[in-house]
C-alpha cells in the first residue's frame, strides 16, 4: 500500500522529522505464526533488521503494529536471555552481522503522539465534520508489557491525534475487539463475523469514517466491508483512513496528492461534502 507510506512521508516531512529507508531489510517478521513455528529463525531475522540501523544510531519507525511488536519482542527477549542473544549472533555472524544491545523502535502513531503540540502548529484544513472511529487493533497496544506504549484497556493516543486534527473521535462497543483480519485465511466466516460486529457498532455510535494505524486492518476495513454486506444484507461503507492519511489532510494535502483513488471505499466524495478537500 504504497500510498500509505507516501502519506506518511509527506507528513514527517511537513513535521522536520528526517525519515530515511532501512537498506536491504527484510519482512519483519510476522508476530504471531512465524515464532510458533521456529522461534530462532523468527528471533535471528528480527535481530537482523535491527543490526541494520544499530551502527547509524538511528529509531525505526514502522507504520505497522505487528513489525512494532515483532521488533520489540526480539529487543526484549534477547536482551532479557543471553544465551539466546549468543545463539541468534552465531547465526548474524555468518553474513557478519551482529546486534550488540537495543534499537529503539517505535509505531509512527507513537511519533506523531509524541510530536502533537508541533503537528498542532501546523494544521491549516480542520477536519471538523469527520466523526472518526478509532480502531487501535491488536498489536498496536499488546503485550503491553513489551510495546510500552498506552493504556491497553483504555487507549486514548490516536483518539487525541484525532481531535487535535478538529475532528470526532466516537465511541463505540466492541472499541478493542479484533477486526478480524488474522483469521481469513483460517475461518472467513468468523472473520466476517467479527467485522460485522465492529462496522455495526460504529454504525450505532454515528460515525462517517474508520481510522486505523495498522495495514492489515485497513485492508480489512476497506476491502472487506463488501463481503460482510454481501453475508448480513448490510450496507456498509465508511470510508476507512490510515491516520497518516487523516493528518496528511489536516496539513493541506490533497486527495490526488495522497492517492486517496487507490482506497477499496473512496473517501473523496466525504471529505468534499465536509468542505475538507475542494469540489474541483
Amino acid at each position: 500500500m504504497p500510498f500509505i507510506e507516501s502519506s506518511a512521508k509527506k507528513v514527517f516531512e511537513k513535521l522536520d522529522i528526517k525519515m530515511t529507508n532501512m537498506e536491504n531489510a527484510s519482512c519483519c517478521p510476522d508476530p504471531t505464526g512465524f515464532p510458533a513455528v521456529d522461534q530462532t529463525a523468527w528471533l535471528t531475522l528480527g535481530a537482523r533488521n535491527l543490526s541494520l540501523v544499530e551502527n547509524k544510531k538511528d529509531d525505526i519507525i514502522s507504520l505497522c503494529s505487528g513489525c512494532v511488536e515483532t521488533l520489540k519482542m526480539v529487543n526484549h527477549t534477547l536482551g532479557e536471555d543471553p544465551a539466546k542473544m549468543e545463539e541468534v549472533n552465531n547465526n548474524l555472524a555468518k553474513i557478519d552481522k551482529k546486534l550488540n544491545g537495543k534499537v529503539v523502535v517505535k509505531h509512527a502513531g507513537q511519533l506523531l503522539y509524541e510530536n502533537l503540540d508541533v503537528l498542532k502548529s501546523k494544521i491549516v484544513k480542520s477536519l471538523k465534520g469527520l466523526k472518526v472511529a478509532v480502531h487501535y487493533g491488536c498489536h498496536f497496544l499488546s503485550p503491553s508489557e513489551i510495546i510500552q506504549w498506552d493504556n491497553p484497556f483504555e487507549p486514548t493516543t490516536v483518539d487525541e491525534i484525532v481531535r487535535a486534527l478538529g475532528a470526532e473521535s466516537l465511541d463505540y462497543d466492541s472499541r478493542l475487539q479484533c477486526c478480524g483480519n488474522p483469521l481469513l485465511k483460517t475461518d472467513k466466516d468468523l472473520a466476517y463475523d467479527l467485522l460485522y460486529k465492529k462496522l455495526s457498532d460504529m454504525k450505532n455510535a454515528g460515525i462517517n469514517c474508520i481510522t486505523v494505524v495498522c495495514p492489515s486492518c485497513f485492508l480489512q476495513f476497506d476491502y472487506q466491508q463488501r463481503a460482510v454486506n454481501k453475508k448480513y444484507g448490510t450496507e456498509f461503507k465508511f470510508p476507512v483512513l490510515y491516520l497518516t492519511e487523516l493528518v496528511a489532510l489536516a496539513l493541506g494535502f490533497n486527495d490526488k496528492e495522497l492517492g486517496l483513488k487507490f482506497h477499496g471505499i473512496k473517501p473523496k466524495k466525504m471529505l468534499q461534502e465536509l468542505n475538507i478537500i475542494s469540489n474541483e
